[in-house]
């Protein structure tokens, strides 16, 4: 799961492209990473396709799992350099022919610079982050998530005050299973871990309004422990310690992924002071509760 990302915005229409290194899927996925900063932007301005790529994912007959001409497409905007591609096993005709089909067209792409523009448009240098408003839309699946509501639900705190969140965009585009790395501890009981790379390869937008059309779905990615302190920071804990997840008294609750991203319990988290901090526990929920 240390595999190195690239955050890449395409559109196959024009063939342009942005296209980024962003290091290992868990240091680059939040709400202030700068390739999350240069997604949003450029999907605030027109409809693109976007994938959170990792060659990794060609690995091992990975090139059966991009079978649409879009996804390939893709890929070839993401592979910076040949290097990536003589290890792909290409042992049947159709594996040949889609490699084939990517280096015709890596070079085919023109990229686009935009990196000032995107921080200035968030005032990034004093906000931080991008803007949770509006809708994010699916073209492809005709779906739309609430960014506000997204917020709200998987805010979290890193280090000792910082309020931010995981971004849905790279979750949600991801190819190559590096979400379960920012997951690794475990996730808030109101994450939808099941959309993890659903929307890979698809045609993205943010607007103001969704089309009639669109279905709306809910959309959290919350890590258990972030998620935690941005509670206790926010809500505060109940008579008893344990952290609170909601205004409306109800607790904080998470649970935790064995190997094969399955959940495990349902937990509630305690915190307990010592002389040197706070430690947090999370509890198993009884049945009965």
């Amino acid at each position: 799961m240390g595999e190195i990302f690239y955050a890449t915005i395409y559109d196959i229409k024009d063939m342009t492209r942005f296209s980024m290194c962003v290091d290992k899927f868990h240091a680059n996925c939040y709400s202030y990473s700068g390739a999350v900063v240069y997604a949003h932007y450029l999907l605030r301005q027109k409809p693109y396709r976007v994938m959170w790529f990792s060659p990794c994912a060609l690995q091992e007959g990975g090139l059966n799992d991009f079978s649409e001409k879009s996804d390939l497409l893709g890929v070839s905007a993401s592979i910076q350099y040949d290097d990536f591609l003589p290890d792909i096993d290409v042992s049947d005709k159709n594996s040949r022919k889609k490699l084939l089909f990517i280096r015709k067209n890596r070079k085919r792409w023109r990229s686009i610079k935009i990196r000032n523009k995107a921080m200035e448009y968030f005032n990034y240098d004093k906000n931080r982050s991008v803007l949770y408003s509006g809708f994010l839309l699916n073209h492809t699946k005709k779906l739309a998530i609430n960014l506000s509501d997204y917020l709200q639900r998987s805010l979290s705190m890193f280090g000792r005050d910082f309020l931010g969140a995981i971004d849905l965009i790279p979750v949600l585009t991801d190819t190559c299973g590096g979400s379960a790395m920012a997951f690794f501890d475990g996730i808030s009981w109101d994450t939808t871990e099941e959309l993890s790379a659903e929307w890979r390869g698809d045609l993205l937008q943010i607007v103001d309004e969704p089309p009639a059309n669109f279905k709306i779905i809910n959309c959290c990615f919350a890590s258990i422990w972030d998620r935690a302190n941005a509670c206790r920071s926010v809500y505060g804990v109940d008579s008893f310690n344990y952290i609170l997840g909601d205004k409306n008294g109800n607790r904080y609750e998470c649970a935790k992924l064995n190997l094969c991203f399955e959940r495990g319990p349902r937990r509630q988290v305690k915190i307990e002071f010592k002389e040197k901090g706070i430690l947090f526990t999370a509890e198993i929920v009884p049945e009965s509760i």
